[in-house]
This record gives structure tokens, sequence and C-alpha cells, in this order.
């Protein structure tokens, strides 16, 4: 997600978090990012019922949102909302994720054949895949930096269900059977490693060779994202009240992130995104950390009750949405930017 280095959005952020952290656990306990609800489309609804799920980590965002009827690809340029649409024959269309070169990949569905299709959206419009033979459709789940494109694949026969990369020069995808029970891809990292998540334990694949994600003392673990090798996700004992946000680094050694019980997001800088359990609960409160500290908060945005962030972008922002009621409805855009 985000795959593309911006370097001084980077460094200024990271300089800035370090230099808090480095005056001591009050000055770190101030560290926050303030909240930016982004406009609508013409035509949206007002509550949002949408999702803000991808950046090129230069300012600019994509999610999908309901317009007119329809769930559409909308986009944020110079803080301004473009309304992309949806693939012709075409009535819902997920945004998933976007590289720095603004390449937006997704899904799409028609209501009327319940045909799926995944998508490329670029410059020159909406592309579709095509779904490989033998197989009845295709979900797109991120794409990386130079393009590659990773989803999932699904056959009348579950037994033949798995993973599929779209490779960015064209060439043959490649499909990676599932060899682990409920194996799912989750995300790819530049060099083309994916990851995934299985009953288990999360796994990372490369040129056909996987590896499981440890963490001692843990009987179970899920990876959430992938960057320059580095996996954050959570690790359980197999209870709710067990759960706890895990980093691995890029050689596989876990860590246990302070205050967690997950995380679902990270930068190329090691900026990550989690929640910390609210006793009596099930929601969680939002939580920030650099590489394995604590970092601060994301504020809450004006008097909406519910809000998560989806991802960190290379910025050093975080994007998600915000509402009055349950978030798996969907809500209204919201930025958060480190306040200074």
């Amino acid at each position: 997600m985000n795959k593309m280095w911006a370097r001084s959005g980077v460094l200024a952020t990271v300089a800035i978090a370090v230099a808090a952290l480095a005056a001591g656990p009050a000055q770190a306990a101030r560290l926050g990012w303030r909240p930016t609800v982004l406009p609508l489309p013409a035509g949206a609804d007002a509550a949002g019922h949408g999702y803000l799920t991808a950046s090129n980590g230069r300012g600019e965002y994509t999610g999908s949102f309901i317009v007119g009827g329809k769930l559409q690809v909308v986009s944020w340029r110079g803080g301004k909302p473009v309304l992309r649409g949806v693939p012709d024959g075409f009535e819902w269309a997920m945004a998933e994720d976007e590289n720095g070169a603004g390449t937006v990949v997704g899904t799409a569905i028609d209501y009327d054949t319940s045909a799926v299709r995944s998508f490329v959206l670029d410059a020159a419009g909406f592309h579709l895949r095509e779904t490989p033979a033998g197989y009845k459709e295709a979900q797109t789940t991120a794409v990386n930096a130079r393009g590659d494109v990773v989803g999932q694949v699904f056959d009348e026969d579950p037994a033949r269900n798995g993973a599929i990369v779209w490779p960015a020069d064209g060439s043959t995808p490649v499909i990676i059977p599932a060899t682990h029970e409920y194996e799912i891809p989750l995300d790819i990292d530049d060099d083309g490693t994916v990851l995934f998540s299985s009953f288990k334990s999360g796994l990372v694949w490369k040129d056909g060779v996987y590896r499981e994600l440890t963490a001692p003392g843990f009987q179970y673990t899920s990876g959430s994202a992938i960057r320059n090798g580095v996996v954050v996700g959570s690790a359980s004992d197999g209870t709710v009240a067990g759960s706890r946000a895990m980093r691995w680094n890029s050689a596989g050694v876990p860590t246990v992130l302070p205050g967690g019980d997950g995380a679902y997001a990270l930068n190329r800088a090691g900026l990550t995104f989690g929640t910390a359990p609210v006793p009596g609960s099930f929601r969680g409160k939002p939580v920030t950390w650099f590489d394995t500290t604590p970092t601060g908060d994301l504020r809450q945005p004006g008097s909406y009750s519910s809000y998560q962030a989806s991802q960190v972008t290379d910025d050093g922002t975080f994007a998600g949405v915000a509402s009055n009621g349950p978030l798996d409805e969907g809500g209204v855009p919201v930025v958060w930017r480190l306040m200074t």
C-alpha cells in the first residue's frame, strides 16, 4: 500500500517523532495527530458510507463511497474530491490500494450478473483484469511500488482457491495454490514477497517458499501489512484478552508493541497504526508506534463517536473513516496529520 518513498515527508515526520520521544515519556504522550474530514463529492451520502483505503503517499487519497446510490471510486487531488466512478457495466467498485505512481487497484461487481472482476485504475481510466482460465472470479488486495498486484482467485471447488500475482511487466500471472487452512493473501512487499493469513499463523511467501510468523508464548499469529520485510499484526494465546500487537523485523524476530492488541498498517519509515483494548468494549482505541515505541494518539474527529485508520501513508499521515454508527458500514473520509 503506498509504496512510494516520499523521502522528505517521511524524514521530517520521523525527525519530529524521534525528537519528541527523546525528550521523555511526558513529551511523547503529547504527540498526536490532528484529524481533517475530507469533503465528499456532490451526490454522496452525507453519512459517508464508504472507506478511505489508499494513498499515493504524497498527500493524495483514494477510497470508495456511495454516490448516486452506487459505491464509486473517489480520489482527493489538491484536497478536492474527484469522482472516478465505476468500470462500465458495473455498479459497485471497491478501491483497495494505491501506489506512489497513483495506480489504484480494486474489485468491481455487476449487480445484474453477479460478475466479479479485478480492476486497475490510472490516469487513462479503468482497466479490467482477465480472470485466469479455470477460475470463476478474482479479487484484488494490494499493489506494490513497481506495480505488481496481488489478489485471490476462486473456483467452484474451494480446494482450488488460491492467490494470484499480476506482475507489473504484464507477464503471465502467477497462481499460488493454497497449502494452508484458510490461507488468504493480504499484502505484497516491493520485492514481491506476499503476506498471507491462515488459520493458525501469518505467513510470508517469496519465490515459492513460505515462512511462518512465530511468537514464543503465543498460540496464534496474524500479519496485517508488510514493508521492507517488516510485518505488523498480532499474536494471541487463544483468548480475546490474550491478543497483543506485534512487529516482526525482516529476519522474522517478533516484538510486542506496547499497549496494543493489534497492529494493522505501517509505512516505510516504521510508523505503525493499531488499537489498544478498551475495558468492557469490543472497539479498540486507535494508537500509533514508531518502530516499537508508542508515539501518540489519533485525535477524535469532531463529534464522531467512532473512528479508525486503515493505512499509514509514506508522508507520515494516517487515513481512515469516522462515523456516528458502526464502522463496518463505513463513514466519512478522515486524514490525520502530525501536530507540530
